[in-house]
């Protein structure tokens, strides 16, 4: 390998180095290109200098088939070299692009093996000498392959591992001269859609707006996102707002795939606004789009929210029709939990038309998915499902002498999931966000005060009383919704997360809703010890400890109070 990898010319052709003619015999040019060409960083020679440059072309078209074509025809030339540091740098630019080129079309699993050998390939040349022009030629493959990375693991559900490869993007930006804020830009990107993907909206927002004035390049997708924001936090003027100078940005650039994404948010937009007419219609729009162009990933997005609100008409086959496509697109792009979120509508609705065994078919196979991935949340709302099926059973059905044992089996699903779903809500500092689970938490609430009224258990009821009663201040944290159609959870594949800088937990009880307004996480409600006697009974304390054990979060806080007796 050269000492100097300024640009990787000994991957031109089968004859050497010595025999390239690409780029070295532009050697001798002066002026403006040369210095262009070298700013930029990516001067392989032909064909690959202007193979780059048509695939570019059909990707803003947008034509991937057909950018995937002059991709796969340039690495089979470079498959074809022999093998040196050069050549690898070559094949790993060219396996990057087939890789974000797929993710574009929607192809997760086609996707991760070439970004994967990527940077197998990238990683393995970072000990090989290396000039200036040649680090920094590294460096962009790496940074892009990264992100690429950043975008499959998101994609696929896998958030904690997507965080760890933006990490490592993030800590290539020092060794950037990022003298026009594009790196800065292109990685704050990437961290917002991982922020929006775990319902993080205030620090999306607050991202996306500083990164806004200094990246003119990412402007229409900064505006797109901060659309999405609005949109889900109830600001739907402002989104339209942000859509409307997404789209005049991205025609601005010619960016037209991006004006389609665009037209999908503002179909996800009037859904949230309750506008079900202008949602379907521009659900509809945006589908057929997707489907035209094979964006598989897409197409099952508008699906599942054109299924919600059939559902929501009384279109019991059209909603299951959708429902069963929608999922068996995910499932065909690797979109796990996405796939898992459109199965647990399905079993709702599966449950409404009172087909239980579909329905608990359904909902294992979401809860498995959830399970692997982390996603405990809804691990909870699919228990609470079961829990109610369970209910709808024991009034159906004489259970006879083991009512009992029916009863404190439908609540050892129900009572730990309610508690859960109440939990949710603390990791948030807006009303708005706790409203979106309160709704649910409520629900399941109900759930299982109508058990413990049924298994005449007064024990448990006091102590059910005694719970909500500590907790009660965060009821009253209710922002109007529109009559929307998806209600069957609060946000798509919506995960809570504490805070990244790992924040104390804050004010609780009757302070919960000052702290909330200044922007603070609220604590859970403290522990009730039941028991004057030292390490006494708490409320509710084996639930809580399913609960804990079950869905990996905290219930209660470590502070004890005693419980108030009633006076006469």
């Amino acid at each position: 390998m050269r000492e100097d990898l300024e640009s990787p010319e000994g991957a031109q052709g089968a004859e050497g180095a010595e025999g390239a003619e690409g780029a070295e015999g532009a050697e001798g040019a002066e002026g403006s290109a040369e210095q262009e060409e070298q700013a930029v960083g990516l001067s392989y020679g032909e064909p690959f200098d202007s193979g780059f440059a048509l695939a570019e072309q059909h990707q803003l078209t947008p034509d991937l088939p057909a950018a995937l074509a002059v991709y796969g025809e340039l690495l089979a030339v470079a498959e074809s070299f022999e093998d040196s540091p050069d050549v690898r740098l070559l094949r790993g630019h060219l396996l990057s692009d087939i890789g974000t080129v797929r993710l574009a079309a929607t192809d997760l699993p086609g996707a991760a093996p070439p970004i994967g050998r990527s940077l197998d390939l990238v990683r393995g040349i970072a000990s090989e000498p290396m000039g200036p022009n040649g680090r920094r030629l590294w460096l962009e493959i790496l940074l892009k392959t990264l992100l690429a990375s950043v975008e499959l693991l998101r994609r696929t559900g896998q958030l904690d591992e997507a965080q760890e490869a933006m990490d490592e993007a993030t800590a290539l930006l020092s060794e950037f001269d990022d003298i026009e804020g594009l790196r800065t830009a292109e990685i704050g990107l990437s961290r917002v859609h991982l922020l929006m993907d775990r319902s993080a909206w205030g620090a999306a927002e607050e991202l996306a707006s500083a990164l806004l004035a200094g990246a003119p390049l990412a402007e229409p997708y900064l505006l797109d996102c901060l659309g999405v924001v609005c949109a889900s936090t109830v600001r739907f003027e402002q989104a339209e707002d942000y859509f409307a100078r997404a789209e005049q940005a991205h025609l601005t650039l010619g960016h037209h795939a991006g004006r389609q994404q665009v037209l999908s948010h503002r179909a996800y937009a009037a859904l949230q606004a309750g506008n079900l007419g202008r949602a379907e219609e521009l659900y509809a729009q945006a589908s057929e789009i997707f489907e035209r162009q094979g964006q598989a990933e897409d197409l099952a997005v508008c699906e599942q929210a054109r299924a919600a609100i059939a559902a929501h008409r009384g279109d019991a086959a059209g909603a299951a029709a959708l429902t069963a496509s929608s999922l068996a697109r995910f499932q065909r792009v690797g979109a796990a939990v996405a796939a898992a979120d459109t199965m647990l509508m399905g079993a709702r609705h599966a449950y409404e038309r009172g087909d239980i065994d579909e329905m608990k078919r359904l909902a294992q196979g979401a809860r498995d998915v959830y399970q692997e991935r982390g996603v405990y949340e809804r691990c909870a709302q699919v228990d609470l499902m079961l829990a109610r099926t369970l209910e709808d059973n024991l009034n159906r059905t004489d259970h006879g002498d083991h009512e009992r044992a029916s009863l404190a089996n439908a609540l050892s699903l129900a009572l730990p999931a309610a508690l859960t779903l109440e939990a949710a809500r603390y990791d948030f500092a807006t009303a708005h966000a706790r409203s979106q689970w309160l709704h649910l938490a409520d629900e399941a609430m109900r759930l299982v005060f109508r058990l413990a009224l049924r298994s005449n258990d007064q024990g448990l009821i006091f102590e059910l009383v005694e719970h909500r009663c500590a907790g009660a201040s965060l009821a009253l944290s209710r922002t109007p919704t529109a009559d929307r159609a998806a209600a069957v959870f609060p946000d798509a594949a919506m995960k809570t997360y504490a805070p990244d800088d790992g924040a104390p937990l804050t004010l609780g009880g009757i302070a919960a809703e000052a702290a909330a307004s200044v922007g603070l996480r609220v604590a859970p409600p403290p522990k009730i010890v039941m028991s004057a006697e030292a390490g006494g009974r708490t409320a509710l304390q084996e639930y809580v400890r399913a609960a804990e054990f079950r869905y990996h979060r905290r219930i209660v806080s470590e502070e004890e109070v005693p419980f108030c007796p009633p006076t006469i």
